[in-house]
């Protein structure tokens, strides 16, 4: 009975380790980006707050694209959904000051483009919205974070207004000074902590084992 609930509490233990998701955000004029990785080939993508520097008075949101997921984007996809996005594919280019709609291909096979059409109206202030992506392979999100680039609108499907958004959200440490603040939960990837909550349920188990 004592080595069953020892095996038991380590795992409920590793259940609750492999439970914790990879988190990072960074705030910029106003709003704040916050990527959340759910499982091996998943993540979420909240934007919240009120626009403000240059993005003052923008109404809507035309797109956004992100690199450095550790995927070639040649051979895998990506699908949005979430505020103007239904099974949204995304498309294997990127952003720049002159190209807001997913239409630079200078990116390379890292970046994969997200061109929400129409632009979505950002309605009522403060904004809150929620994309959920589903990519075909496994994330293998580096050190640096992922590279989120995201341009906003005066006019629904008119040019980009103000700054073209286009920085690393980074895992762990402090940004440059000058570039947009950012922070994140220095935690484990998802594979990383399921690795351990196995670890953790093997050690039980033998335990178990040597004392019957």
């Amino acid at each position: 009975m004592r080595n069953l609930k020892l095996l038991t509490a380590m795992g409920v233990i590793a259940l609750a380790v492999t439970a914790v998701p990879a988190r990072a955000s960074a705030t910029f004029q106003g709003l704040t980006f916050t990527f959340t990785q759910t499982d091996a080939n998943s993540l979420t993508f909240r934007i919240q707050g009120t626009p403000s520097g240059d993005w003052t008075g923008v109404n809507y949101l035309a797109s956004f694209a992100l690199k450095d997921l550790g995927l070639d984007f040649t051979s895998a996809t990506g699908t949005a959904n979430g505020p103007g996005a239904t099974n949204l594919l995304g498309l294997n280019s990127q952003l720049s000051a002159s190209n807001v709609d997913c239409s630079d291909s200078s990116g390379g096979k890292n970046v994969i483009c997200f061109d929400i059409t129409p632009d979505v109206a950002l309605g009522s202030l403060p904004i809150n919205f929620l994309y959920t992506i589903d990519f075909s392979q496994n994330l293998n999100i580096g050190s640096l974070g992922p590279h989120l680039q995201i341009a906003f609108s005066q006019v629904q499907n008119g040019p980009k207004v103000g700054s073209l958004y286009s920085q690393n959200v980074t895992l762990t440490g402090t940004p440059p000074t000058g570039t947009p603040s950012s922070s994140a939960s220095n935690l484990p990837e998802p594979a990383a902590l399921s690795l351990l909550g196995l670890a953790f349920l093997g050690v039980g188990y033998r335990l178990r084992r040597q004392r019957i």
